[in-house]
């Protein structure tokens, strides 16, 4: 966590360097001018300015903070928002006893049944539809089951972690606020609830925010003015602004209707990034969905939901350094027209442009090895800058999202820059690849080998579809 004078400084110095100005700020975080290569640069004051305050003026700072907060704070009062630690089994480390101060001042419906209660309507009757609708929002079992699932994950969430995963107490606290907001969360979005991968997208920027959030002193020594720009970093609030930043970043970018909501969804999602594929760079479309009918639904799901979490390595320093962006761009977006969804398209384009030479040699099988284990070391050890330069590219292709002329000429680009080994002729030799090594000169033993392989890669893909399925399901 941060120190108080730490904060006011980098909040102070940062405001003075875009003069106050919220867009040139915003253009500046899309640019790489403001990352964490600035010696001032704060993840939480960009986060908190995108997502909440979209303000960089201090002055109006502490009402747009309380009214957000205050949304958070009234859902996490109200009772259909209750969470049930107390159904838990008692010897779970989360496991919280009821109070019960008087008998009366407890719902009958918050108690576990210690008796078969005698039934006031015939059972045979449905249940009216009033009582239905009541009963969809707050259901006592259903939510014990949610509260179960979402413990299950954020026990896994970043494994090794010393933040998450130790004895302490403090890494109960961390994973129990974090367990809060996703119960909130999904209550309040019925229409999608919880789904597996939320929890890693709040994780990561639990620990970001985390990091450089204030415990404020109750002192005298602090003015009105610095008291104002530590309202946005008071680690009291860092619940309920987490709860809101999640709202913004997931849910009004796109990111759970396009990714998350249904099945449905999903594959209009896949057919978009398809086409753009297509506009972007045919022969790679080509080579993925007719010669080798890999279908992206089969590798793509992974790096939609997480928004290339696990794409871009395991150092979550370069994860977050690429969602920044996102989250500037958001700023930029509206309903109409959401950023985030469509520059991940752009975004996984040009990572399959930077292993388009592999993925050329590869058959079935190893091509969905390589796509769920992408190489991103070799690449950011080629281009240190890989993330930075990804994203710029991913911006340029939004900003020619309506061009189809212009979208295939930047595509000629990035393929002379990153998958220039490739050389494609169309006379009698057909096709050649990096290196001298032709495509079509392939061993007969090659060719045997991939007739006996048909079978395996038949099965293989069946049981990936069923796999995909079940994670839709879920």
């Amino acid at each position: 966590m941060w120190k108080e004078n730490e904060a006011i400084l980098k909040v102070i110095l940062s405001i003075e360097k875009f003069k106050g100005d919220y867009s040139l700020f915003c253009n500046a975080v899309l640019q790489n001018g403001y990352s964490p290569d600035y010696k001032n640069f704060s993840r939480l004051l960009l986060w908190k300015t995108c997502l909440i305050t979209e303000s960089l003026n201090i002055k109006i700072w502490k009402e747009r903070l309380q009214s957000s907060r205050a949304v958070y704070h009234e859902l996490s009062r109200a009772l259909s928002m209750t969470i049930p630690w107390w159904l838990l089994k008692a010897d779970s480390e989360y496991f919280t006893a009821l109070p019960v101060p008087e008998k009366d001042h407890v719902p009958r419906t918050l108690r576990r049944p210690t008796r078969i209660q005698n039934p006031t309507s015939d059972p045979l009757i449905n249940e009216p539809a009033e009582q239905m609708a009541s009963n969809k929002y707050f259901d006592v079992e259903l939510d014990a089951e949610l509260l179960r699932v979402i413990i299950l994950d954020v026990q896994r969430l970043f494994p090794g972690d010393s933040q998450f995963h130790g004895a302490d107490k403090d890494c109960l606290a961390h994973r129990r606020r974090i367990i809060s907001i996703l119960f909130v969360w999904s209550k309040c979005n019925v229409d999608v609830g919880y789904k597996q991968g939320i929890h890693e997208i709040l994780g990561l920027i639990y620990k970001n925010l985390w990091s450089e959030s204030v415990n404020i002193s109750n002192t005298n020594t602090l003015s009105f003015e610095d008291l104002e720009i530590l309202s946005l970093y008071d680690v009291k609030y860092l619940e309920h602004d987490l709860f809101c930043i999640l709202n913004k970043f997931v849910a009004n970018s796109g990111v759970m209707g396009q990714f998350y909501q249904s099945e449905t969804a999903l594959r209009g999602a896949i057919k978009k990034f398809n086409g753009y594929l297509m506009k972007v760079d045919q022969l790679l479309h080509y080579n993925l969905i007719t010669k080798l009918r890999l279908d992206t639904e089969l590798w793509s799901i992974r790096f939609f939901r997480l928004l290339l979490l696990r794409e871009l390595g395991n150092d979550l320093a370069i994860q977050s350094s690429f969602w920044d962006k996102l989250v500037a761009a958001e700023a930029f977006s509206s309903p109409s027209h959401q950023a985030i969804p469509e520059l991940l398209y752009f975004s996984i384009i040009i990572l399959l442009i930077n292993v388009k030479a592999d993925l050329a040699l590869c058959d079935f099988a190893e091509a969905m090895l390589l796509l769920l284990h992408y190489p991103i070391s070799s690449r950011l050890h080629l281009h240190p800058n890989f993330v930075d330069l990804l994203f710029q590219d991913a911006y340029r292709l939004w900003t020619y999202r309506h061009t189809d002329l212009k979208l295939y000429e930047y595509g000629i680009k990035l393929n002379e820059r990153y998958a220039s080994v490739i050389r494609v002729s169309f006379g009698a030799e057909s096709q050649s690849i990096a290196k001298g090594i032709r495509l079509n000169t392939i061993p007969s033993t090659c060719e045997i080998k991939r007739e006996n392989s048909a079978f395996e890669k038949s099965r293989m893909e069946n049981r990936l579809k069923k796999r995909v399925q079940l994670f839709l399901k879920n």
